[in-house]
């Protein structure tokens, strides 16, 4: 058993790894992920064509305060247009997300494919993870109001 640290006379925990092996749920969500991700490309003038049909935001509609997500549509067509720079102006968590959905979905079935071991996901997540999550969705709608 490997352990951790430990002084002579000491007990210690028995070191956890933070990867396990892939198994085949994790290959099949790795392939729909690369479906999706490649699907949104392939489908840019289906997603070019929609986006000025979308309802406008009924939170600022009501209120005239940018809701948590307002910019995301504008976001994503800059995205689809290749102008990453005025995304990341426009809302930077959505276009944060959009990139990491992208590039995540062609790495994932390369990964997957060759059999590599996946990060060990805690449950529930840790509460530093949970307090930056929200931090970082605060401090995008404190962005978004501050820049509309």
């Amino acid at each position: 058993m490997t352990t951790t640290g430990a002084s002579p006379g000491e007990t210690a925990a028995p070191r956890v790894s933070r990867w396990r092996p892939l198994h085949r749920e994790d290959r099949q969500l790795a392939m729909l992920w690369g479906v999706g991700a490649v699907s949104s490309l392939l489908l840019r003038p289906v997603w070019l064509a929609l986006a000025p049909l979308l309802p406008a935001c009924p939170f600022r509609a009501l209120t005239d305060l940018p809701c948590l997500s307002c910019g995301t549509t504008r976001a994503a067509v800059a995205l689809l247009h290749g102008d990453v720079v005025r995304a990341l102006a426009i809302n930077p968590l959505a276009t944060l997300a959009g990139v990491a959905f992208i590039a995540g979905g062609l790495v994932a079935p390369v990964w997957a494919l060759a059999g590599l071991p996946v990060p060990r996901l805690a449950t529930p997540a840790p509460r530093s993870l949970r307090l930056a999550l929200v931090a970082a969705l605060l401090l995008d709608w404190a962005w978004v109001i501050a820049t509309r």
